[in-house]
């Protein structure tokens, strides 16, 4: 095995004393240089004029309109009904178009973008949060991403008015095209990139990525992460560096608008050509980082105090996005990866590692390699042995049969047109195809993947899988460089083997009861698929040992008393099907993928597992091991230090401290009561999708779900567990992280009221991102205090959640300097903006703002997975079908009055639970301000 051991380094980062520089006057502007000889098509009183280049129907009969603007600008346009209207441009750059004394500047000015535009020549006038601001009144979201190769800008709405389309464009026009890049909003925003930076540098993950990245391509960089680059470089750049960037990357040629949903092409393409029409062309050359892939196996270990688990990565030069045949066969390749037929994740789970896959792009060049990585995380003792496993299958790795290559080309397809009812999916792929190009891959998916021969696959796989020109990076948590020296000799001996609609179309949906006590509800689709899922819905018992709920989750999920899970595994993937199992303090659910032919087959596997699991010493055994390898190796967060607390009265709260106190008082009879009380004490129900006008379809269903056990047949009267704070708590624990986590959680009851449910969603919303008292904007935007600041709501019926959550850098690991204070700041800036909202200080636009993001929620239902799942937890809780639609109408009818009463009710009636996870440093500072909270 080439793997060696060579330099193992501390996880330190520069110490960096460099002030941030405020390089410019607040009065300065970006200038943006025109064209010289601009024509008639960039005169702003004249849209741009434009051309139709093709258009293109997929098989689910999807029509893709090709445009090109005169200025160069690509456009894409594609109609889907009832879905939600999305429009993302994609601007062809990333970190690797930077050099280094500029590293993170694309992800900087991603963030620029949401910081100001001039308002000039019929661009839309935005100020610092606008953006947000304008989508958030439509109902919609807006984003931005960078990466290696590629920045983008997204909004969605779920178009309530006519007029929405329009603003949406706007909006994304303005903020690609006619940026205002004013000094004083570029200082402002150094302050939340650089918490993000340090956020990212917690992250092991990402660390062992960008090593292998680094590695693989030979890039050498001072940055300490090569996408969002070094807190020193961004608190260098310049006001100039930053302008002198955008003008360079972000002109008409260099970028791709992609509009998908419920729109019309004409008139989507005018409003287009009105609102997009820089005359900008590219100043000065551009910059590409040279690929040049490592042509022998390098591997390289890190120490990262920071982490309890060993993360590695391994990568490969992967196939050209343009290599179109090469590239399709990499799907078929990651998933036999990931199959039980490779043997790699099977023999990983022996020894509790876990196994991620990727392909990323790196360069802007089409022609260009790309990166294949496969990433282990697992204890320090097994990190080698899960690299050997890893290296050894993928040495030998190959599909041997054409029955295996066809069941995998069955299961992509199938899967391939699931995707392609997501109006985002859609975009994203298509918005990326034109710098990659490789559009004929998504136009003609089913056609180029059953073209691919047994011969193609094991080439493709000897041609990139190459162990002999690896990359390898091992991130470790604290340990001594003898041991892993150690562990790497000893693994060397191893052997191995619309506006107008609502949520749920209520003509499409119709339910009835089985002669088992099953309810099924049938959701009706133009998708051919038939996925489904089965819910057991139960009430724990109190005397369970709290470690059977995840002991018997592991065996639920090792196959049957009949099969192994290799045998499981196999047999589902031998039949094109999959079975998802996931079991909690209240229900034990299936979700299951297939066609109406095979229905039978996935129903009697649910059968073998709820009447028949593999409850054995061997299974009970390996499910104790993995559990406590796990515990041994996770990192205690606010959310856990949360559920710590109020699961210890509460037996349907299953926290980590929960069952690290019971594990090993665990027997395996425990398992197999609790086990016996979710067959024998349950409600069955079932949600399922099946194609249009098909009635026949519906009987065969009906009686192949009738072979599943009875269940009970009177509804099962869920036990609440609840008790009130009667004074604020203060639960804190040390953390090596440069960031703290906080989390400040309202736990409420109520009446089980659906007008006081969406009053809550409301008041939720105007809470965390409204414009006036919203965290994000004050704590993030306003006071800098984090990158990551929000509130969630979680209602169970008559019981709630309100939790306020920050992560906010209080020692940053590359500059030294401390900012123990923001613990304070923080919670003082959540209970600021919680008397806002009680003294009900927000505006008239805010709720409005928040009633249709509450809308737009509710109709993200355009798959049919998202909307059996949505059937299915209406259902399974004891609602009507039509309760999506009864919240959707009561939106409008929520007063100002609702939204104050509710918010009164929940804190100023309940004391909060204060969660914090941070350094020592960090708490000591604190002590005295946290002990005050609780009087």
């Amino acid at each position: 095995m080439t793997l060696e051991v060579s330099n193992v380094n501390p996880i330190v980062y520069k110490q960096n004393k460099t002030p941030l520089k405020n390089n410019m006057a607040v009065t300065d502007v970006a200038q943006i240089n025109d064209l010289k000889n601009v024509t008639v098509d960039f005169n702003v009183k004249k849209p741009s004029n434009y051309t139709l280049l093709s258009t293109d129907t997929l098989k689910n009969g999807l029509v893709i309109h090709t445009y090109k603007l005169s200025n160069g600008h690509k456009v894409t346009i594609v109609p889907m009904e009832n879905s939600p209207t999305t429009v993302k441009n994609y601007v062809n750059v990333g970190s690797m178009n930077e050099t280094d004394n500029i590293k993170g500047i694309s992800h900087f000015l991603e963030h620029m973008a949401f910081n100001g535009t001039n308002g000039s020549e019929n661009y839309l006038k935005l100020n610092q949060g606008d953006s947000f601001n304008k989508i958030d009144e439509l109902g919609g979201w807006t984003n931005a991403s960078t990466n290696y190769a590629l920045t983008d800008y997204v909004n969605s709405t779920p178009m309530l008015d006519d007029k929405d389309l329009e603003q949406q464009i706007k909006v994304i026009s303005a903020m690609t095209e006619d940026l205002s890049l004013l000094a004083n909003m570029v200082e402002k925003e150094k302050y939340p990139v650089c918490s993000e930076i340090d956020m990212i540098l917690d992250d092991a993950n990402t660390i062992a990525i960008d090593q292998t990245v680094r590695t693989l391509f030979n890039i050498k960089s001072s940055a300490d992460e090569l996408v969002g680059g070094s807190i020193e470089h961004i608190q260098n750049l310049t006001r100039k560096d930053v302008a002198d960037y955008y003008n360079k990357y972000y002109t008409p040629d260099n970028m791709h608008l992609v509009i998908t949903g419920n729109i019309d092409p004409q008139s989507t393409i005018e409003l287009v050509a009105k609102h997009f029409h820089s005359n900008k062309t590219t100043n000065g050359k551009k910059y590409e980082e040279k690929l040049n892939a490592i042509t022998k196996t390098k591997r390289k270990d890190f120490i990262f105090p920071k982490i309890k688990s060993t993360h590695a990565a391994m990568g490969f030069t992967g196939p050209a996005t343009s290599n179109i045949k090469d590239f399709a066969i990499s799907d078929i390749v990651m998933h036999y990866i990931t199959s039980t037929g490779s043997g790699i994740s099977s023999e990983l789970k022996n020894i509790d590692a876990n196994l991620t896959i990727g392909h990323e792009k790196i360069s802007t060049n089409p022609y260009a390699p790309t990166l294949l990585f496969f990433q282990t995380i697992s204890s320090d003792e097994n990190s080698e042995t899960a690299l050997k496993i890893l290296h050894d299958k993928l040495e030998s790795l190959k599909i041997k049969d054409e029955k295996t290559l066809n069941s995998i080309k069955k299961t992509l397809i199938n899967n391939y047109y699931d995707l392609m009812e997501n109006s985002l999916y859609i975009n994203s792929m298509l918005g990326q195809s034109e710098f990659d190009k490789n559009i004929n891959l998504i136009i003609n998916y089913e056609e180029i993947i059953n073209s691919i021969t047994l011969d193609d696959v094991n080439n493709y796989i000897n041609k990139y899988l190459n162990t002999e020109k690896a990359a390898i990076s091992v991130i470790h948590p604290e340990v001594s460089k003898d041991d892993i020296v150690d562990n790497y000799n000893n693994a060397k001996t191893l052997s191995f083997k619309g506006s107008s609609r609502l949520p749920i179309e209520e003509n499409k949906v119709s339910e009835c009861n089985l002669k088992n006590n099953y309810k099924i509800v049938f959701s009706e689709s133009k998708n051919k698929n038939t996925p489904f899922i089965v819910t057991l819905k139960y009430n724990i018992p109190d005397d369970i040992n709290p470690a059977a709920l995840s002991v018997l989750n592991k065996i639920y999920n090792a196959g049957t008393a009949n099969l192994s899970l290799e045998e499981f595994e196999n047999y589902l993937e031998e039949n094109q099907i999959s079975i998802f199992t996931n079991l909690n303090t209240s229900s034990l659910s299936f979700l299951c993928k297939t066609s109406a032919d095979d229905l039978n087959k996935v129903v009697d596997k649910i059968s073998e597992v709820i009447s028949e699991p593999r409850i054995t010493e061997e299974e009970f055994n390996i499910a104790i091991k993995s559990i406590k390898d796990k515990l041994s190796r996770s990192s205690i967060s606010a959310k856990n230090l949360y559920y710590n607390y109020i699961g210890i009265n509460n037996p349907k709260i299953i926290s980590r401290q929960k069952i690290v106190d019971n594990i090993d008082s665990l027997t395996i009879e425990d398992v197999r009561k609790l086990h016996n009380h979710i067959k024998n004490n349950s409600n069955g129900y079932i949600t399922i999708n099946i194609p249009e006008n098909n009635d026949n379809l519906k009987n065969k269903i009906q009686e192949t779900f009738e072979n599943l056990s009875t269940t009970k047949s009177e509804p099962i009267e869920e036990i609440e567990y609840y008790s009130k704070n009667t004074h604020p708590i203060v639960l804190s624990k040390t953390s090596k992280k440069s960031q703290a986590d906080i989390q400040q959680t309202y736990r409420f009851r109520f009446d089980n009221s659906l007008k006081k449910e969406i009053s809550a969603t409301i008041m939720n919303l105007i809470l965390s991102s409204s414009d006036s008292i919203g965290l994000f904007n004050e704590l993030r935007e306003k006071e800098h205090l984090a990158y990551s600041v929000r509130s969630s709501l979680s209602i169970n019926k008559n019981i709630g959640e309100v939790a306020l959550k920050i992560l906010t850098s209080t020692e940053s690991s590359e500059t030294g300097k401390v900012s123990y204070d923001n613990v304070q700041k923080s919670i003082d800036g959540f209970h600021r903006q919680i008397n806002k909202l009680i003294n009900s200080e927000y505006t008239d636009k805010d709720l409005e703002t928040a009633k249709r993001i509450a809308k737009s929620h509710l109709l993200n239902n355009e798959t049919v997975i998202s909307r059996i799942s949505t059937l299915n937890g209406t259902v399974s809780n004891g609602y009507n079908l039509n309760k999506e639609n009864e919240l959707f109408k009561l939106i409008d009818s929520i007063s100002r009055e609702d939204i104050d009463e509710i918010s009164k009710e929940i804190f100023i009636n309940n004391p909060p639970v204060y969660s914090i996870t941070a350094s020592k440093n960090t708490l000591d500072y604190n002590k005295e301000y946290l002990n005050s909270l609780t009087k």
